[in-house]
Protein backbone atom coordinates (compact mmCIF):
# COMPACT_ATOMS: atom_id res chain seq x y z
CA UNK A 1 0.00 0.00 0.00
CA UNK A 2 1.39 3.40 -1.03
CA UNK A 3 2.31 5.91 1.63
CA UNK A 4 0.85 9.41 1.59
CA UNK A 5 2.39 12.78 2.35
CA UNK A 6 0.52 15.96 3.22
CA UNK A 7 1.89 19.12 1.56
CA UNK A 8 0.51 22.33 3.03
CA UNK A 9 0.65 25.86 1.63
CA UNK A 10 1.53 27.63 4.88
CA UNK A 11 0.85 31.18 3.73
CA UNK A 12 -2.48 30.26 2.17
CA UNK A 13 -3.76 28.46 5.26
CA UNK A 14 -2.67 30.99 7.86
CA UNK A 15 -4.21 33.79 5.76
CA UNK A 16 -7.49 31.91 5.53
CA UNK A 17 -7.44 31.23 9.27
CA UNK A 18 -6.64 34.87 10.05
CA UNK A 19 -9.72 36.15 8.22
CA UNK A 20 -11.99 33.32 9.39
CA UNK A 21 -11.24 33.80 13.10
CA UNK A 22 -11.03 37.42 14.18
CA UNK A 23 -9.73 39.11 17.33
CA UNK A 24 -8.05 36.28 19.22
CA UNK A 25 -5.03 36.94 21.43
CA UNK A 26 -3.41 35.67 24.61
CA UNK A 27 -3.18 37.46 27.96
CA UNK A 28 0.02 39.21 26.83
CA UNK A 29 -1.80 40.68 23.84
CA UNK A 30 -0.03 38.51 21.26
CA UNK A 31 -2.36 37.87 18.29
CA UNK A 32 -3.10 34.18 17.83
CA UNK A 33 -6.13 33.87 15.52
CA UNK A 34 -4.18 32.86 12.41
CA UNK A 35 -2.06 30.28 14.23
CA UNK A 36 -5.05 28.85 16.10
CA UNK A 37 -7.11 28.44 12.93
CA UNK A 38 -4.13 26.92 11.09
CA UNK A 39 -3.70 24.32 13.83
CA UNK A 40 -7.42 23.51 13.79
CA UNK A 41 -7.14 22.75 10.06
CA UNK A 42 -3.85 20.88 10.46
CA UNK A 43 -5.12 18.58 13.21
CA UNK A 44 -8.29 17.88 11.24
CA UNK A 45 -6.18 16.87 8.21
CA UNK A 46 -4.01 14.64 10.41
CA UNK A 47 -7.12 12.96 11.83
CA UNK A 48 -8.84 12.56 8.45
CA UNK A 49 -5.90 11.35 6.35
CA UNK A 50 -3.26 9.95 8.76
CA UNK A 51 -0.38 10.94 6.44
CA UNK A 52 3.04 9.31 6.66
CA UNK A 53 4.74 12.70 6.41
CA UNK A 54 3.77 16.37 6.66
CA UNK A 55 5.51 19.30 4.98
CA UNK A 56 4.57 22.99 5.18
CA UNK A 57 5.84 25.35 2.47
CA UNK A 58 6.18 29.10 2.95
CA UNK A 59 6.83 32.05 0.67
CA UNK A 60 9.96 34.09 1.30
CA UNK A 61 9.94 37.87 1.32
CA UNK A 62 12.57 38.27 -1.40
CA UNK A 63 11.38 38.92 -4.99
CA UNK A 64 10.91 35.78 -7.09
CA UNK A 65 11.80 35.02 -10.68
CA UNK A 66 8.23 36.01 -11.61
CA UNK A 67 8.82 39.57 -10.36
CA UNK A 68 11.94 39.68 -12.55
CA UNK A 69 9.92 38.46 -15.52
CA UNK A 70 7.01 40.88 -14.98
CA UNK A 71 7.59 43.76 -12.57
CA UNK A 72 3.85 44.25 -12.01
CA UNK A 73 3.41 40.71 -10.70
CA UNK A 74 1.30 40.86 -7.50
CA UNK A 75 1.77 44.66 -7.54
CA UNK A 76 -1.86 45.30 -6.56
CA UNK A 77 -1.70 43.24 -3.37
CA UNK A 78 -1.93 45.02 -0.04
CA UNK A 79 0.70 44.28 2.58
CA UNK A 80 0.32 41.64 5.26
CA UNK A 81 -1.77 42.84 8.23
CA UNK A 82 0.46 43.94 11.10
CA UNK A 83 -1.12 41.51 13.56
CA UNK A 84 -0.63 38.58 11.15
CA UNK A 85 3.06 39.18 10.51
CA UNK A 86 4.35 37.95 13.92
CA UNK A 87 2.05 34.93 13.74
CA UNK A 88 4.10 33.47 10.89
CA UNK A 89 7.02 33.29 13.31
CA UNK A 90 4.86 31.77 16.04
CA UNK A 91 3.58 29.15 13.60
CA UNK A 92 7.06 28.18 12.45
CA UNK A 93 8.15 27.72 16.07
CA UNK A 94 5.17 25.45 16.69
CA UNK A 95 5.76 23.41 13.52
CA UNK A 96 9.41 22.89 14.48
CA UNK A 97 8.35 21.71 17.94
CA UNK A 98 5.80 19.36 16.34
CA UNK A 99 8.52 17.80 14.17
CA UNK A 100 6.90 18.99 10.94
CA UNK A 101 9.22 19.83 8.05
CA UNK A 102 9.22 23.44 6.83
CA UNK A 103 10.12 24.13 3.20
CA UNK A 104 11.05 27.49 1.66
CA UNK A 105 13.47 28.67 -0.99
CA UNK A 106 14.59 32.18 -1.84
CA UNK A 107 13.61 33.28 -5.34
CA UNK A 108 10.64 30.91 -5.51
CA UNK A 109 7.11 30.86 -4.17
CA UNK A 110 5.60 28.22 -1.92
CA UNK A 111 3.71 26.94 -4.99
CA UNK A 112 6.97 26.05 -6.73
CA UNK A 113 8.35 24.34 -3.64
CA UNK A 114 5.10 22.39 -3.33
CA UNK A 115 5.11 21.45 -7.02
CA UNK A 116 8.70 20.22 -6.88
CA UNK A 117 8.16 18.31 -3.64
CA UNK A 118 4.99 16.69 -5.02
CA UNK A 119 6.79 15.43 -8.12
CA UNK A 120 9.75 14.18 -6.05
CA UNK A 121 7.34 12.36 -3.74
CA UNK A 122 5.54 10.76 -6.68
CA UNK A 123 8.85 9.49 -8.05
CA UNK A 124 9.62 8.06 -4.60
CA UNK A 125 6.34 6.12 -4.68
CA UNK A 126 4.18 8.36 -2.49
CA UNK A 127 0.66 9.62 -2.96
CA UNK A 128 0.38 13.35 -2.33
CA UNK A 129 -2.31 15.54 -0.77
CA UNK A 130 -1.78 19.28 -1.31
CA UNK A 131 -3.71 21.60 1.01
CA UNK A 132 -4.19 25.15 -0.31
CA UNK A 133 -6.71 27.80 -1.22
CA UNK A 134 -4.82 28.64 -4.42
CA UNK A 135 -6.51 27.26 -7.53
CA UNK A 136 -3.22 27.54 -9.45
CA UNK A 137 -2.22 24.37 -7.61
CA UNK A 138 -4.89 22.43 -9.51
CA UNK A 139 -2.36 22.11 -12.34
CA UNK A 140 -0.46 19.71 -10.04
CA UNK A 141 -3.31 17.18 -9.92
CA UNK A 142 -2.25 13.79 -11.26
CA UNK A 143 -3.00 10.11 -10.80
CA UNK A 144 -0.99 10.28 -7.53
CA UNK A 145 -1.63 13.87 -6.41
CA UNK A 146 -4.88 15.40 -5.19
CA UNK A 147 -5.53 18.95 -4.06
CA UNK A 148 -7.57 19.64 -0.93
CA UNK A 149 -8.92 23.06 -1.88
CA UNK A 150 -9.95 25.25 1.05
CA UNK A 151 -13.04 27.31 0.35
CA UNK A 152 -15.22 29.20 2.85
CA UNK A 153 -13.95 29.57 6.41
CA UNK A 154 -11.67 26.88 7.80
CA UNK A 155 -13.87 23.80 7.51
CA UNK A 156 -15.20 23.85 3.93
CA UNK A 157 -12.88 21.95 1.58
CA UNK A 158 -13.10 20.18 -1.77
CA UNK A 159 -10.86 17.23 -2.63
CA UNK A 160 -9.90 17.61 -6.29
CA UNK A 161 -8.65 14.71 -8.38
CA UNK A 162 -8.57 14.56 -12.19
CA UNK A 163 -12.24 13.59 -12.39
CA UNK A 164 -13.44 16.37 -10.06
CA UNK A 165 -11.23 18.90 -11.85
CA UNK A 166 -12.89 18.12 -15.17
CA UNK A 167 -16.40 18.01 -13.70
CA UNK A 168 -16.24 21.07 -11.43
CA UNK A 169 -13.72 23.29 -13.21
CA UNK A 170 -14.11 22.04 -16.82
CA UNK A 171 -10.36 21.71 -17.43
CA UNK A 172 -7.58 19.15 -17.31
CA UNK A 173 -4.53 19.74 -15.08
CA UNK A 174 -2.43 20.97 -18.02
CA UNK A 175 -5.16 23.44 -19.04
CA UNK A 176 -5.18 25.26 -15.69
CA UNK A 177 -2.25 27.42 -16.74
CA UNK A 178 -3.68 27.98 -20.24
CA UNK A 179 -6.88 29.21 -18.59
CA UNK A 180 -4.87 31.76 -16.59
CA UNK A 181 -3.00 32.75 -19.74
CA UNK A 182 -6.29 33.75 -21.36
CA UNK A 183 -8.37 35.15 -18.50
CA UNK A 184 -5.54 36.37 -16.27
CA UNK A 185 -5.66 36.44 -12.48
CA UNK A 186 -6.50 39.68 -10.70
CA UNK A 187 -5.25 38.41 -7.33
CA UNK A 188 -1.73 37.99 -8.76
CA UNK A 189 -2.10 40.91 -11.21
CA UNK A 190 -1.56 38.56 -14.16
CA UNK A 191 -3.05 40.41 -17.16
CA UNK A 192 -4.18 37.64 -19.52
CA UNK A 193 -6.01 38.80 -22.64
CA UNK A 194 -8.10 41.95 -21.95
CA UNK A 195 -11.79 41.31 -22.55
CA UNK A 196 -11.50 37.52 -22.23
CA UNK A 197 -13.29 36.22 -19.14
CA UNK A 198 -13.59 32.74 -17.68
CA UNK A 199 -16.56 31.66 -19.82
CA UNK A 200 -14.87 32.64 -23.09
CA UNK A 201 -11.53 31.18 -22.01
CA UNK A 202 -13.13 27.83 -21.12
CA UNK A 203 -14.92 27.69 -24.49
CA UNK A 204 -11.66 28.39 -26.32
CA UNK A 205 -9.87 25.64 -24.41
CA UNK A 206 -12.73 23.25 -25.04
CA UNK A 207 -12.34 23.90 -28.77
CA UNK A 208 -8.55 24.23 -29.05
CA UNK A 209 -7.06 22.48 -25.95
CA UNK A 210 -4.19 24.93 -25.32
CA UNK A 211 -2.67 28.26 -26.36
CA UNK A 212 -0.49 26.73 -29.07
CA UNK A 213 -3.47 25.13 -30.83
CA UNK A 214 -5.59 28.24 -30.33
CA UNK A 215 -3.08 30.55 -31.99
CA UNK A 216 -2.36 28.01 -34.74
CA UNK A 217 -6.07 28.18 -35.64
CA UNK A 218 -6.71 31.86 -35.02
CA UNK A 219 -8.17 32.28 -38.52
CA UNK A 220 -11.18 30.22 -37.37
CA UNK A 221 -12.09 32.88 -34.79
CA UNK A 222 -13.98 35.98 -35.89
CA UNK A 223 -14.62 39.56 -34.85
CA UNK A 224 -13.44 41.38 -31.73
CA UNK A 225 -12.30 38.20 -29.99
CA UNK A 226 -9.85 37.45 -32.78
CA UNK A 227 -8.56 41.04 -32.62
CA UNK A 228 -8.04 40.81 -28.86
CA UNK A 229 -6.25 37.48 -29.12
CA UNK A 230 -4.04 38.72 -31.96
CA UNK A 231 -3.10 41.96 -30.21
CA UNK A 232 -2.24 40.20 -26.94
CA UNK A 233 -0.52 37.03 -28.13
CA UNK A 234 2.74 37.68 -26.26
CA UNK A 235 0.85 38.75 -23.14
CA UNK A 236 -1.20 35.54 -23.18
CA UNK A 237 1.91 33.35 -23.28
CA UNK A 238 3.65 35.49 -20.64
CA UNK A 239 0.58 35.24 -18.41
CA UNK A 240 0.54 31.47 -18.80
CA UNK A 241 4.21 31.33 -17.89
CA UNK A 242 3.61 33.44 -14.77
CA UNK A 243 0.84 31.04 -13.72
CA UNK A 244 2.97 27.94 -14.34
CA UNK A 245 4.15 26.24 -11.16
CA UNK A 246 7.77 25.15 -11.44
CA UNK A 247 8.37 21.53 -10.49
CA UNK A 248 12.15 21.59 -10.80
CA UNK A 249 13.36 24.10 -8.21
CA UNK A 250 16.70 23.33 -6.50
CA UNK A 251 15.44 21.98 -3.21
CA UNK A 252 16.24 18.70 -1.47
CA UNK A 253 13.52 16.93 0.47
CA UNK A 254 13.92 13.81 2.59
CA UNK A 255 10.88 11.55 2.75
CA UNK A 256 12.51 8.95 5.01
CA UNK A 257 13.86 11.11 7.82
CA UNK A 258 11.51 13.17 9.97
CA UNK A 259 12.53 16.07 12.24
CA UNK A 260 12.64 15.03 15.89
CA UNK A 261 10.34 17.68 17.32
CA UNK A 262 10.27 18.75 20.96
CA UNK A 263 7.11 17.99 22.91
CA UNK A 264 8.24 19.95 25.97
CA UNK A 265 8.78 23.00 23.78
CA UNK A 266 5.40 22.42 22.12
CA UNK A 267 3.70 22.24 25.51
CA UNK A 268 5.41 25.48 26.46
CA UNK A 269 4.22 27.18 23.25
CA UNK A 270 0.64 25.93 23.61
CA UNK A 271 0.66 27.26 27.17
CA UNK A 272 2.07 30.63 26.09
CA UNK A 273 -0.55 31.08 23.38
CA UNK A 274 -3.31 29.64 25.60
CA UNK A 275 -4.15 26.81 23.19
CA UNK A 276 -5.60 24.61 25.94
CA UNK A 277 -7.73 22.64 23.47
CA UNK A 278 -4.57 21.33 21.78
CA UNK A 279 -2.95 20.19 25.05
CA UNK A 280 -5.00 16.97 24.86
CA UNK A 281 -2.96 16.06 21.76
CA UNK A 282 0.21 15.83 23.83
CA UNK A 283 1.51 12.94 25.91
CA UNK A 284 0.27 13.36 29.49
CA UNK A 285 3.05 14.78 31.61
CA UNK A 286 4.01 12.48 34.48
CA UNK A 287 5.00 14.34 37.63
CA UNK A 288 8.11 12.97 39.32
Amino acid sequence: MSKTILLIDGNSLINRAYYAIRSLSNAQGEPTNGVYGFLLMLYRMLDDYSPDGVYVAFDVSAPTFRHQQYDQYKATRTGMPEDLRPQLGYLKEILDAMGISRLELEGYEADDVIGTTARLAEKAGYNVLIVTGDKDSLQLVSDRTKVILTRRGISDTLVVDEEVLKKEFLVTPSQVRDLKGLMGDSSDNIPGVPGVGEKTALKLLQDYQNLEELYANLDQIKGKLKERLEANRDQAFMSRDLATIRCDVPIEVSFDEKPAGDEDKLRELFSRFEFSSFMDRLTPKVEK
